[in-house]
């Protein structure tokens, strides 16, 4: 069995080309040889009508030409000439050897003769030989019906045929040949990139992830090779991502479960006798403890968001009563750094749609960042503006920004511009990627905009009721 493509678009085109000259070959020769033989029954008509108006005034007055004298007729009309009556009698001429007993058998045949028009047959002779064509017209205006038969041989017609299927025939080696060339030409060409996109997808399952085809044309292979390296390419980054997530995954959760397991080991050890030591390792032991909840926690948040497995119930909210709620919550952070936060809300508020406690994760993350960020004594102000449908709530601080250079990766997992810093003030490194994660789910949006040293500002959007 043919299994490859290259094969079987190779043999494909031959094998079209090959009926192709063939059929061409079969039709053509048969049109030459039709063509022949009309024109020459055509012509041996012509000749009959004319050999009817030279025999008609004799065999009218009851004379029957002489043999000899329908020779020399044959002769000028180039074939053999004899006449026969109503019976199926042969009466003067030389007619071919199986003439007079096949119109002695055929008398219905031969009763026709005299009922119509004239009548044409073509005789074939022998392989080698051309075949006849043979003509019978009747005479008008005799007392005894007699018909004329006219015999004359298609000269050449064979040659002519077989030199045209000689020619055929070279010219069929000529195509096969030709086409053999063309149709590997064309195999290859279509082929070859296939078998580039095969051989850099097998390379790339073997864990070569910088695998990419070549074959990126401007066809529909071409297209191909292009989507099979966008989609290397996504798969390469999500590969890179994932490794990243487990190498950061690894580190959070080993750096509390070190801190943990080294204090409990000194207390234990009888290392840190004092009251106030003891205190002091417990107090870190609980809070490291918390960190490691709030890590697994956002964890589980953002492998439920990914998977679209997290519950969103969205209802009708009231935001300028949630939003005295939430700020209430994050007072003590506030007053322990001194900051003052302003609100700028419009004159009406409306209600919006969304899920309260995401909708408060959300919230208190964003405000929680900002403080985290902010130098004391500092003024954050919380904006609310309607653009449109939708309510915009915008949370503006005066910290230490973010670099143009990071703030395209700050929605990405563990992703820190200032890692070390991150880590002692406390952060996990995934609650802008669940912040993201949870505004989608709520049909908002949120976006940053923030200069280095001059602060930023995260803006998020809900939904307004109507």
């Amino acid at each position: 069995m043919i299994r490859s493509i290259f094969s079987k678009i190779l043999l494909s085109h031959i094998g079209l080309v090959l009926l192709s000259t063939i059929t061409l070959t079969l039709f053509m020769s048969y049109l030459v040889r039709s063509t022949a033989i009309d024109t020459k029954r055509q012509d041996l008509l012509t000749k009959g009508a004319t050999v009817i108006e030279l025999l008609t005034p004799d065999i009218v007055a009851g004379k029957i030409p002489p043999d000899d004298v329908l020779d020399k007729i044959g002769d000028l009309a180039g074939g053999s000439i004899w006449l026969v009556n109503q019976k199926g009698a042969l009466i003067a001429g030389k007619p071919p050897s199986n003439f007079s007993k096949r119109f002695q058998e055929a008398k219905q045949e031969n009763t026709d003769l005299f009922s119509d028009g004239p009548h044409s047959w073509i005789r074939p002779t022998s392989k080698h030989k051309d075949p006849s064509i043979m003509v019978a017209l009747t005479i008008p205006d005799s007392s005894t019906p007699i018909v004329v038969f006219l015999d004359a041989p298609i000269i050449g017609v064979n040659k002519t045929v077989a030199s045209l299927e000689n020619l055929l025939l070279y010219s069929l080696l000529f195509t096969l040949f030709t086409a053999i060339i063309v149709g590997f030409l064309v195999a290859r060409s279509l082929t070859k990139p296939i078998a580039d996109i095969s051989q850099a997808a097998k390379s790339f399952a073997k864990g070569n992830f910088d695998s990419r085809t070549t074959a990126t044309g401007n066809n529909e292979i071409g297209n191909l090779g292009q989507t099979f390296n966008t989609m290397a390419d996504s798969l390469a980054q999500i590969e890179q991502n994932r490794r990243n997530f487990l190498a950061s995954v690894s580190h959070e959760l080993k750096t509390p479960v070190t801190s943990i397991q080294a204090l409990s080991e000194t207390i234990l050890d009888g290392l840190a006798p004092k009251p106030e030591q003891q205190h002091r390792y417990i107090s870190t032991i609980l809070n490291e403890s918390k960190r490691l909840g709030r890590l697994i926690g956002d964890l589980l948040d953002l492998s439920q968001l990914e998977a679209d497995a997290l519950s969103i119930v969205s209802e009708k909210l009231d935001i300028s009563k949630w939003l005295q709620v939430e700020i209430e919550k994050i007072e003590p952070l506030l007053t322990q750094k001194q900051i003052t936060l302003s609100l700028d809300l419009p004159e009406q508020v409306p209600c919006v749609w969304g899920d309260a406690d995401r909708l408060s994760q959300v919230f208190t993350n964003l405000l929680t960042n900002a403080i985290r960020h902010s130098p004391e004594q500092a003024v954050i102000t919380i904006s609310l503006s309607i653009i449109r449908q939708s309510l915009s709530i915008a949370i503006i601080d005066s910290g230490s920004g973010i670099s143009p250079e990071d703030l395209p990766y700050i929605w990405d997992r563990f992703y820190r511009g200032d890692k070390s810093r991150a880590r002692i003030s406390g952060g996990t490194g995934l609650g802008l990627a669940i912040t993201k994660k949870l505004m989608q789910a709520m049909q908002g949006t949120i976006t940053v905009e923030s200069q280095l040293g001059k602060g930023s500002t995260f803006t998020f959007t809900l939904p307004i009721v109507k």
